[in-house]
């Protein structure tokens, strides 16, 4: 049997960057569009409105009154959440109110997302019309599309975990070695979810399987690492004194709060089928909204994905997403380097199911699905690519974009809906 045509890598230049770019313009202008009244609405006065997010802390830790919104335990978990503040508190300058730059940060956020998922695409596929139906797929799909309205840190980690597969793509037929980019990219997967910077190491370990001897990997993953942490504290110390110095007070208290948050009474926990519903369906195709009647003190309606309720448009979009994925894995299978990418992607999905099934903060756990996101859409783009060369390029496109279509269709009424949900609730 011969084996399938491996997708060459293509090197990225200022003709990838440009389309990219103006693709992120796009999408951020999309999300400032829809979500600009979101900025009046209970979504940034109080708790756990949608999918158990806390928007509603980031109006003071990132655009406003720091005090009593990032403590040293949420700062250990999310550091460079600091980082975000002179970005916020530069736009609250520009836009006079802190809501609205708030806000206008998530859309720039979900805008540079999408540009990162062209670039990937970019990384497999030749033609700008295969590149322009991938990264549209990934920016109507239903978790980045919801999260480029609601503002929490799984927007960064989202991107995060995207940049470094795009780096990644790079880097598939060679071993692991220090570069500046690679330190970049712990350290913002690090900085932004500290359980994030584990996908780095799963892939400097694939990467490096059969290809360098042990001894070696550790040095190489050392000295990243230690890198990686000192960028980390040149960007967060600084910000930290300059914007509360009494978190160094408190710092020597971080790791008690975290124990106790991860070791708290969790009340309601989801089952193992929901955790991989929530991780492979919910985040390509929303289905039906769930309201959730929250307890003391929220005592207010929540929504939230927690049933598998599509209609014909949805149902159908979903068959043609695990189509595509089942196909991806299959393809990507067949050859060393999108091997070595599928293992990757395979092994941080499942990472992440055992992980939040066996821990989770919240009810919900949809809001967890930001950090598998991209690497599903990984295994999209290498199977597209690969299907381009073993199947007619008019069949790919056109059941491609029937699925862009169709989920666009779905998603975007509930984007809308939740919306709607979030404007029309008192304070």
């Amino acid at each position: 049997m011969n084996p399938v045509p491996q997708p060459a890598e293509h090197q990225l230049s200022w003709r990838d960057y440009l389309p990219a770019a103006l693709f992120g313009i796009a999408i951020t202008a999309f999300h400032i569009l829809h979500g600009r009244k979101l900025a009046a609405s209970v979504l940034l006065e109080s708790y756990n409105w949608v999918f158990d997010l806390d928007s509603a802390r980031f109006v003071g830790g990132w655009c406003g009154d720091l005090a009593g919104n990032m403590g040293p335990a949420f700062l250990a978990r999310h550091a460079l959440s600091l980082a975000t503040r002179p970005f916020c508190l530069g736009l609250t300058t520009i836009v006079d109110d802190p809501r609205q730059a708030l806000m206008l940060l998530t859309a720039l956020c979900a805008g540079c997302a999408a540009a990162i998922a062209y670039l990937l695409a970019c990384r497999f596929c030749a033609a700008f019309v295969d590149r322009f139906i991938l990264a549209c797929a990934f920016a109507v799909s239903a978790q980045p599309l919801m999260l480029g309205v609601t503002p929490e840190t799984y927007g960064f980690a989202l991107a995060g975990n995207g940049l470094h597969l795009l780096l990644i793509a790079g880097y598939l037929g060679t071993a692991p070695k220090l570069r500046a980019s690679v330190i970049v990219s712990f350290a913002l997967n690090a900085g932004f979810t500290v359980t994030n910077a584990i996908l780095n190491v799963v892939s400097s370990i694939v990467l490096a399987w059969n290809r360098m001897p042990l001894r070696h990997w550790l040095a190489v993953e050392t000295r990243t690492w230690l890198w990686a942490g000192i960028a980390l504290l040149a960007v967060v110390t600084p910000l930290a004194a300059y914007y509360d110095s009494t978190l160094f007070v408190k710092s020597s208290g971080a790791p008690k709060a975290i124990w106790w948050i991860i070791n708290m009474n969790r009340g309601e926990a989801a089952g193992l089928v929901r955790v991989i519903t929530s991780f492979v369906l919910f985040d390509f195709v929303a289905p039906a909204f769930t309201l959730v009647n929250l307890p003391a003190p929220d005592s207010h309606v929540m929504l939230d994905f927690r049933e598998v309720r599509y209609g014909l448009p949805g149902t159908i979009a979903l068959a043609l997403w695990m189509l595509g994925m089942v196909l991806g894995v299959m393809l990507a299978w067949r050859e060393e380097n999108t091997r070595r990418l599928l293992v990757i992607c395979l092994t941080w999905l499942l990472a992440n199911i055992v992980l939040h099934w066996h821990w989770q903060g919240n009810g919900s756990v949809y809001l967890y699905g930001a950090h598998t996101a991209f690497t599903m859409f990984a295994i999209l783009v290498v199977g597209y690519a690969i299907a381009l060369r073993r199947f007619p390029v008019a069949a790919v496109r056109s059941t491609a974009l029937l699925m862009v279509c169709l989920t666009a269709f779905n998603n975007i009424a509930l984007y809308e809906s939740m919306i709607e949900f979030l404007t029309s609730q008192s304070h």
